[in-house]
């Protein structure tokens, strides 16, 4: 499978955890967007009102 760069929403949470746990293990890199301040190098700032 071609690996891919993937933004997830909803990371800290149950399914979204699991699910960046699972891209990740097959080799994806993943981009957490989090609504708070950026704390890793793979986390965005991302505001859903403002987009």
């Amino acid at each position: 499978m071609e690996r891919s760069r993937i933004a997830v929403a909803g990371a800290s949470g149950l399914i979204g955890g699991a699910l960046v746990r699972a891209l990740t293990a097959d080799g994806h890199e993943v981009v957490r967007l989090v609504r708070g301040a950026a704390r890793a190098a793979d986390e965005v700032r991302w505001d859903p009102e403002r987009g």
